[in-house]
C-alpha cells in the first residue's frame, strides 16, 4: 500500500509539473465516519483509521469578485478509507465484520478566497471498491460506480507554492454485494503544491 502511494504522488508530480495552474496535495484523515449498523454485542468502530486522500487539481479559469476571486477547477482524487468495525446485512442475515474502502474520484472544485486564504467546495463522482472480513469467517467485496460524491474545505496560503487544507469529503461506497451504499464522512488535513 505504502508503494503504491509513493508511486501515485510520484506519477502526480511528473503529470502537474508538466502544467501551469495545476495543484498536487495530500492529507490524512483525523476522523472518517461511516453510517454504519452496529448490532446489540458486536463489536462496533464506525470511525475508520487509517484513512487519507491525494489529489490533482486543474485550475481552468479565474475571476476576481469584490476583492476576492473565484477559481474554477477539475479535480481527480485518490483515497482510501481503513478498517470500519460494525454490522453488514448478508444473504443469511448480519453479520459482524471489519470493513474497509478504495477508490476514486472526479470533482467540478470552486474556490472562494485571496491570495492567503479560502473556502472550496466539490462535487462529483466516485468509483469506490468496498470489502468485508467477517467475524465468524469468510469475506465479500462489491463496487459502486459513479455515485454522487462531494465535499467543503478550507485553505490557508503559506506562500505562492504551499498551501495548508482542512477539508471534508463526503466519499460513499459498498462494502459488501448485498449491502446497500454506506455514507463515509472524511475529515482531513493535509498540505498542498501549487506549480
Amino acid at each position: 500500500t505504502t508503494l503504491a502511494i509513493a508511486a501515485s504522488i510520484t506519477a502526480l508530480s511528473i503529470s502537474a509539473s508538466a502544467h501551469a495552474d495545476t495543484t498536487i496535495g495530500a492529507a490524512w484523515a483525523v476522523r472518517t465516519n461511516s453510517d454504519l449498523n452496529c448490532a446489540v454485542g458486536g463489536a462496533c468502530e464506525r470511525a475508520s483509521k487509517s484513512s487519507g486522500k491525494i489529489y490533482e487539481a486543474y485550475n481552468f479559469s479565474v475571476t476576481p469578485y469584490n476583492g476576492f476571486s473565484i477559481t474554477q477547477s477539475v479535480e481527480g482524487m485518490l483515497y482510501r478509507i481503513g478498517d470500519t468495525k460494525a454490522s453488514f446485512n448478508t444473504k443469511s442475515g448480519v453479520k459482524n465484520g471489519n470493513g474497509r474502502s478504495s477508490g476514486a474520484g472526479i470533482f467540478y472544485k470552486v474556490d472562494l478566497g485571496t491570495d492567503e486564504f479560502g473556502v472550496v467546495a466539490r462535487i462529483g463522482s466516485n468509483f469506490s471498491r468496498g470489502s468485508v472480513d467477517y467475524v465468524g469467517g469468510g469475506s465479500d467485496s462489491d463496487k459502486s460506480w459513479f455515485a454522487p460524491a462531494g465535499g467543503l474545505g478550507v485553505r490557508y496560503n503559506l506562500n505562492k507554492n504551499w498551501t495548508l487544507t482542512a477539508d471534508w469529503d463526503r466519499l460513499p461506497t459498498k462494502y459488501n454485494s448485498t449491502a446497500s451504499k454506506s455514507k463515509n464522512d472524511m475529515y482531513s488535513l493535509g498540505v498542498a503544491y501549487k506549480f
